[in-house]
């Protein structure tokens, strides 16, 4: 049979991944932070419920079992790849929930408090509620899904650290909105967020990708020298230490593409004057940046 008679075949879709489920529920509500860096599929595989019962955790400054604190049900894989945790009810005091997770899945059903996925190399978070700060902060690989809001820094570094030491890999998708510096420090992987967003997205970044299909507060890629921020929304101004560059008519972040056409900004000088760094912010909205349009035929003058 010639070529043209046969019939391309697809690959079958891969089996959706099964996991064995861990529960864990409050026993009451919590009134000071609970330290749940150990709440992880990692420490979770291979264990009896007895031996995860004796998992010391932190409530406040007090040294607990995590029996003492939820109701532990069901039976986790015997590897981290095959394990789930879902946590439900009341989180807002818990945090560090999968810090450093390397595989398997976490699923917390309800509002959660800060440091989630904190510095986590592999392995899927979702929140069906909402997240504290710093979400995915020094992320090395992984997934985070959040349907509702985030706090500030998502994906970022932490205070005094040097610009590139936040998230390096993974992707982070929030489908509200989030708070002041998304991405601080960012080295790599992408942010995506629905919503708006506050000041700073992108400060002190070196590279990835943050995509904010709403609007920023301000200052988008302040200190940035690499990676590029797309605000598909309003901002304010553009800082003046960037420059026009093209229009662009659309922009992939993560794992969607964003539709413009965009103004495409190159800074931050002050950070490096090289200017790495890429902001593209939507022309639709925001007709008050049509100033810089005359800069552009300008160039183009320049150049014919």
């Amino acid at each position: 049979m010639s070529s043209k008679g046969k019939k391309e075949v697809k690959a079958a879709a891969p089996p959706p991944q099964e996991y064995s489920e861990v529960r864990l529920r409050p026993k009451f509500a919590f009134t000071v932070p609970v330290e749940a860096e150990k709440v992880k599929p990692d420490l979770f595989a291979g264990k009896t419920l007895d031996q995860i019962a004796k998992i010391s955790v932190y409530e406040g400054n007090t040294k607990r079992a995590l029996s003492d604190l939820f109701n532990i049900e069901g039976s986790p894989g015997s590897q981290a790849a095959d394990t789930l945790i879902s946590l439900e009810g009341d989180l807002s005091k818990v945090r560090r929930v999968g810090e450093g997770m390397t595989a398997g899945k976490i699923v917390i059903k309800g509002d959660v408090g800060h440091y989630v996925g904190f510095a986590m190399k592999g392995g899927v978070i979702e929140v069906r509620g909402n997240a504290g700060l710093w979400l995915g902060g020094k992320m090395r690989g992984g997934e985070i899904m959040v349907l509702g809001s985030a706090g500030d820094c998502v994906g970022g570094s932490l205070r005094g650290e040097a610009p590139g030491k936040g998230m390096k890999k993974g992707t982070i998708v929030i489908h509200g909105d989030a708070g002041a510096e998304v991405g601080r420090g960012m080295g790599g992987g992408s942010i995506l967020v629905y919503g708006n967003v506050g000041p700073l997205p992108g400060v002190d970044m070196r590279g990835g990708a943050i995509g904010v299909k709403g609007g920023c507060e301000g200052k988008p890629g302040a200190r940035m020298a690499g990676g590029r921020v797309v605000i598909g929304g309003r901002v304010p101004s553009v800082l003046p230490s960037f420059y026009i560059d093209e229009v662009r008519e659309s922009i992939k972040v993560g794992p969607e593409k964003l539709v413009g056409p965009f103004y495409v900004f190159v800074g931050d000088v002050l950070a490096d004057v090289k200017c790495g760094g890429r902001l593209l912010v939507s022309i639709p909205h925001n007709p008050h940046l049509k100033r810089f349009e005359a800069y552009l035929e300008a160039f183009s003058d320049a150049w014919a």
